[in-house]
Formats: C-alpha cells, sequence, structure tokens
C-alpha cells in the first residue's frame, strides 16, 4: 500500500505545482489585461488610432484617383498610337507611289534611247549577216556602190 501512498502523494505534488503555476499564469493574464484597458482607454491611443484611420482613408482616395487617371490615360495613349501608325503608313505609302512615279518619268527619255539604238543595232546586224553571206561578185558589186562618188541615176 505504501506505494499507492506515494502515488497518491506525487499526484499531490504535481496538483500544488500546477496550481501554483496557474495562479501565476492568472496573475500574468490580469496584469495584461489591466495593460491593455489602459492602453485601448487612453486618449493617445486613440488619436493614433484616428489619425491612422484618417490617413488609410486617404491612401485609399489617392489609390482611386491613381486608377482613374491610369484608366484616363490608356484610353488616350491607343487612339494617339493608331493616329500615328496610320499617317506613317499613310506617308510611306504616298513616298512609295512617288517613287515609282518618278522612277518611270525619269526612264521615259532613256527607254526613248534604247529602243531607237535596238533598231540601229538590229539594222547593223543584219547588214553584217547580209555582208558574210554574199558571194564574192554580190559583193564587188556592193562595193562599187559604196565608194560611187555621183549620185545614182533613178
Amino acid at each position: 500500500m505504501s506505494s499507492a501512498i506515494d502515488a497518491c502523494r506525487a499526484q499531490q505534488e504535481v496538483v500544488e505545482a500546477l496550481h501554483a503555476r496557474l495562479v501565476e499564469v492568472r496573475d500574468i493574464v490580469r496584469a495584461i489585461k489591466t495593460d491593455a484597458d489602459a492602453v485601448v482607454h487612453s486618449d493617445g491611443f486613440r488619436k493614433v488610432l484616428k489619425d491612422e484611420e484618417r490617413w488609410l482613408h486617404r491612401a485609399e482616395e489617392l489609390v482611386t484617383r491613381v486608377q482613374y487617371f491610369r484608366q484616363a490615360e490608356t484610353s488616350r495613349f491607343w487612339p494617339a498610337v493608331w493616329r500615328r501608325w496610320a499617317v506613317v503608313i499613310a506617308l510611306a505609302t504616298i513616298t512609295g507611289f512617288a517613287a515609282g512615279a518618278g522612277y518611270v518619268w525619269a526612264g521615259r527619255p532613256h527607254e526613248a534611247e534604247l529602243a531607237a539604238l535596238r533598231e540601229r543595232a538590229d539594222v547593223g546586224a543584219f547588214v553584217a549577216r547580209r555582208i558574210l553571206s554574199m558571194t564574192p561578185a554580190e559583193r564587188r558589186q556592193c562595193e562599187a556602190i559604196l565608194t560611187r562618188t555621183e549620185p545614182p541615176r533613178r
């Protein structure tokens, strides 16, 4: 039985230690509650809370204004970008057409000259082929015609 009595005494000691610890915790909680009540009921703390609330409202207003400003800026930004690109594309198109027209206009005199030179070259090539294909008698007759000093008779 002595072991049961010893166990009971050990349990009683644990209960007393636990009770002492609970009393200590209760005193700490009461002290914290008293301090918290003092802070909550102090005028300085209430003033700080009101100031922070006022600052929070100002910050919310500022955020709202910034959002409105960003939306307004976005609504003005994209149409301006589209207008700029439209002007750039129109300018590039007009410049391309003007350059093409200028190229055609500047090339017309050269085209006419090239056409005339091609005709002459064709005639010269025909004459050269004809001379190369002549017989010796035809060649003497051609030389006689080319070296004649008096005008031909008709």
